[in-house]
């Protein structure tokens, strides 16, 4: 009675111990299906989710950049008595050409029509219609001087007027930026411009008699081709135009 006890003893502890390692085996086995089954839900490596995410696209955006505007220069020279008297003009012309001016030169009976057409053309695009600049010799700078005081009434701005030996004062017009007039005082044909309260620094009469670099003598028919003045006319033009005069 005593042997079979103990046998159902050592049974029951092997038993025991049999049942604890099957039940061990069993749970690290449960745990390592569990881990498979979850391994593919855990959260993909850094490297492999920015590879999975699609490269963001980079839209360049151009620069903005101001509009490019035209100019168009008005630029006329205007001959005086029987059109045949002022061909210092035409030289001027050529001038202001080489250094890439358009310009055109006219007899001082067409300034009506000259003036009506700038108008148009400031009123249709006044940003490009710059500069304007009228110059004129004896009647040709009488007739700038009436051109520009009607551009000016018409509310079209002036940039430069030029005159060489006007036989008349004025008008002298506020809308004018500035006034340039080359003359001989003891010709006994030129007359010094008016200049009115406050306008001394947009008006400046240039009187060739007393001008240093002016060496040989001019006459009321012949102010108009000397090379001196040209020079500084054409020099200012350019400027208003944008330029830089080339010798």
């Amino acid at each position: 009675m005593l042997v079979r006890l103990m046998k159902f003893g050592v049974l029951l502890v092997t038993g025991l111990a049999l049942a604890a390692s099957a039940q061990a085996a069993a749970g690290t086995g449960a745990v390592t299906t569990a881990s498979a089954a979850i391994a593919p839900m855990t959260a993909p490596a850094a490297g492999a989710e920015a590879a999975a995410k699609p490269a963001p696209r980079v839209v360049a955006r151009a620069a903005k950049r101001a509009p490019v505007v035209r100019r168009d220069p008005q630029v006329y020279l205007f001959r005086g008595l029987a059109n045949v008297f002022s061909l210092g003009m035409d030289d001027m012309a050529k001038e202001l050409k080489a250094q890439g001016i358009p310009n055109k030169v006219l007899n001082h009976a067409n300034w009506p029509r000259v003036a009506a057409d700038i108008t148009a053309k400031y009123k249709a695009n006044p940003k490009a219609t710059r500069p304007i600049v009228l110059v004129g010799h004896s009647l040709g700078a009488n007739a700038v001087l009436l051109m520009a005081q009607k551009l000016a009434r018409d509310g079209v701005p002036v940039d430069l007027v030029v005159t060489f030996d006007p036989t008349t004062k004025g008008p002298v017009a506020p809308g004018v930026r500035r006034y340039l007039n080359l003359y001989q005082s003891n010709n006994g044909w030129a007359e010094a411009l008016d200049v009115p309260a406050g306008a001394g620094k947009r008006v400046v009469n240039s009187d060739v008699r007393k001008r240093t670099d002016i060496k040989a003598a001019v006459s009321h028919f012949d102010i108009d081709k000397n090379r001196v003045l040209h020079q500084q006319v054409v020099a200012e033009i350019v400027r208003l135009a944008g330029g830089k005069a080339r010798p």
